[in-house]
């Protein structure tokens, strides 16, 4: 029987903690990573309902979008909401993991749910997220070997650029050396100056793999002491939090209202000219309008969120960009669907349920 503690390594599989942003408090909440699962129930919000709701089935993990303790906690206070659900957890002996910020930005997660859901074909990566450092591996390595080498480090975690793996860059030069007493070369003989066609192979990865792509290319390079250097990198945005693409056809602004109302089960908000033609659509889920110059900058005729300030609804339909807003609970709820899909493939023998408040509790609007 699989424990919290594999729900977690699977979560991280697919929505890695370092993809959280900073001010975010996800993973284990509530509960012990050596506890078995009975069966999983997965939530936007944690609520009693949602206990009972799992109690219902039989499951003692709660996996929820919205993370309860967001902010410091000094004590558990019963007479509080956090409190005393903390508490009936406790009491039904259930754990609680949050993927926030970091379910919003993963592949398959919210904002591709949502894009998915209006339809947005192809769709792409844009705006913030969080900021992962980032080094560079240089090495040199003869010209027949580097190939090889590169599928090395590759394989260790480097060249991962976006959905794009193996990225490196090659550069033919001339290296020199002179093997001394004791040395065992791989080309050349003691005490004579070599020079050999080699290559300059660059790489980069996340700084937190950089000793495990390191040993990989001392153990794998011909030579027998390699060069290579580490050179740290500005942060870089792994995985942003918006999506962008394109509709299969342009519809005039009160058209797509009706698509998205459609999509999302309710009624959207709309800012912009009704006759306004909408192709490029960007999407970004919650309360995401602080998005909105990004999705400009992607070229967007559209922003699709769940909350839209009036200041900003004013600033950006002035702009020229079209901002629909179709509700918080609407526009992330069914990402969290999507990942009970994927745990329920992972695990196929634990059972996964998606809760789905009734209209008016637990922060569904009615």
């Amino acid at each position: 029987m699989p424990k919290v503690a594999d729900a977690l390594l699977f979560l991280e599989s697919v929505a890695p903690v370092r993809w959280a942003f900073n001010f975010d408090n996800v993973g284990l909440l509530v509960g012990s990573r050596e506890q078995e699962i009975k069966g999983i129930a997965f939530a936007l919000d944690a609520s009693e309902a949602l206990v009972d709701f799992g109690r219902s089935f039989g499951a003692n993990l709660l996996i929820t979008h919205h993370p309860i303790l967001f902010h410091g906690t000094k004590s558990i206070n019963c007479s509080s909401p956090d409190g005393c659900l903390i508490l009936s957890m406790a009491q039904a002996e259930c754990s609680l993991i949050a993927a926030h910020t970091n379910w919003d930005c993963a592949p398959c997660g919210i904002s591709d749910t949502m894009a998915t859901l209006l339809e947005l074909t192809p769709y792409a990566s844009f705006g913030d997220g969080a900021e992962v450092p980032y080094s560079k591996i240089v090495t040199f390595v003869p010209v027949e070997y580097s190939d090889s080498l590169l599928d090395v480090m590759a394989n260790a975690g480097a060249g991962f650029i976006g959905n794009y793996r193996r990225c490196a860059f090659k550069g033919a030069g001339l290296g020199t050396f002179e093997p001394l007493e004791g040395a065992d070369p791989f080309v050349g003989r003691i005490g004579k100056s070599e020079e050999v066609e080699e290559d300059r192979l660059e790489m980069i990865c996340p700084s937190r793999l950089v000793d495990d792509v390191v040993a990989a290319l001392v153990d794998k390079h011909p030579y027998e002491q390699p060069a290579f250097d580490v050179i740290q990198l500005r942060p870089l945005v792994e995985q942003p939090l918006g999506r962008v693409g394109k509709l299969d056809a342009p519809m005039r602004l009160n058209d797509f209202r009706a698509h998205c109302e459609s999509a999302f089960g309710g009624p959207a908000l709309v800012w912009g000219d009704p006759h306004k033609s909408i192709e490029k659509v960007a999407v970004v889920g919650g309360a995401g309008d602080g998005t909105w110059q990004d999705a400009l900058r992607a070229g967007a005729d559209a922003f699709v969120t769940g909350e839209i300030r009036h200041h900003i609804a004013k600033e950006a339909s002035e702009a020229g960009l079209a901002m629909l807003s179709c509700g918080h609970y609407a526009t992330e709820n069914p990402g969290m669907a999507s990942l009970r899909d994927l745990f329920a493939e992972q695990f196929p023998d634990v059972r996964c349920q998606h809760f789905v408040p009734d209209s008016g509790w637990c922060a569904r609007p009615i």
